[in-house]
């Protein structure tokens, strides 16, 4: 199971793919007995019952052509705790999931294989799931991919470097275009002001805003360089052009090679720096650069979605109990 974001240019469009229904080739029906549910698993006090394992594995053996039997029922249990972690940790940060979206990847699901959603239904019934199964399994991934774009969106760069030698290992190049200006890869770095400051209150920001700098050598781990220091934030200002910037600060980015950091500047509000993250050519059509761009993006995204995940297991009181 691929715990990470489902990388991909549409909403879900990654999950339609990889949940495709072989189930309409099983023949035969069979039905799911009703039965008492029995609590197998808590997760953080939210419960998995047997009947919800089981219908996971019978999902599982229908999608994937697996054998039931002990592996898929382990399978089929860990996807469903991860599931309650990502539900979970959506309530925190308010993602919930849209049921008119839910619905849309059903219809789209469905007329992938010349059904409407009422034909699906009927077809995954046949092998003993219930719909809602699949529902579930929709409503947690679109909830983990807005829990890792709202964690991380602005937390990833990925320079020039990085595009161009992806290009170069695909044995390909961006076509060239006519130059429409300078993109620049920034982060900010911004150390707040308190309303009316002395000066020694601004010499003391001015003084950490220094250290900063002094100690900077990579865009990637400047958030490490402010951690813990007060008022200090760090903001991803990706293809931002120096003409959107007010001076002094326009005239010290334009001079700034990529991998410096500018000199401290006061605002009326604020000490402000800038890492130089990259720096390019903005050509009237580039198409390839922009789609290499959000696929490393997008990867970068699965990577810290799998140890987002990892490390909501280990913090998870998970209670196993006999079925």
């Amino acid at each position: 199971m691929t715990r990470g974001m489902t990388s991909g240019p549409g909403r879900g469009a990654g999950l339609i793919a990889a949940l495709a229904l072989a189930i309409l080739l099983v023949g035969g029906p069979h039905p799911a007995t009703a039965q008492e549910l029995s609590i197998v698993v808590l997760v953080n006090d939210d419960p998995i019952s047997d009947y919800d394992i089981e219908q996971r594995e019978r999902f599982l053996a229908i999608t994937t052509k697996a054998e039931p039997g002990p592996e898929l029922k382990k399978q089929a249990t860990d996807m469903l705790i991860d599931e309650r972690l990502q539900i979970q940790e959506g309530k925190k940060l308010g993602a919930t999931p849209d049921d008119a979206d839910v619905r849309k990847i059903l219809d789209d699901m469905a007329s992938k294989n010349n059904l409407d959603a009422e034909g699906l239904t009927t077809a995954l019934a046949k092998a003993g799931v219930n719909v809602k199964t699949l529902k579930d399994r929709i409503r947690a991934q679109l909830v983990w991919q807005d829990v890792v774009r709202r964690k991380f969106r602005r937390d990833i760069l990925i320079g020039d470097a990085e595009v161009d030698e992806a290009l170069s290992d695909a044995g390909e190049e961006a076509p060239s275009g006519e130059p429409a200006g300078t993109a620049l890869q920034l982060r900010q770095v911004k150390f707040t002001l308190p309303s009316g400051a002395d000066q020694r209150t601004i010499a003391s920001r001015l003084a950490a805003a220094e250290t900063v700098r002094s100690r900077f050598n990579s865009c990637a781990n400047l958030g490490d360089l402010t951690k813990g220091i007060q008022g200090a934030s760090v903001q991803n200002l990706a293809d931002q052009q120096a003409a959107s910037l007010v001076q002094p600060a326009r005239l010290l980015v334009q001079h700034a090679k990529v991998g410096q950091m500018t000199p401290p500047t006061l605002t009326g509000s604020a000490v402000e720096l800038y890492a130089v993250c990259g720096k390019r050519a903005i050509n009237a059509d580039n198409p390839k650069r922009e789609e290499t761009q959000r696929k490393l993006m997008n990867e970068e995204m699965g990577i810290r979605a799998e140890r987002l995940l990892r490390d909501l297991r280990q913090d998870a009181f998970i209670e196993y109990r006999k079925s």
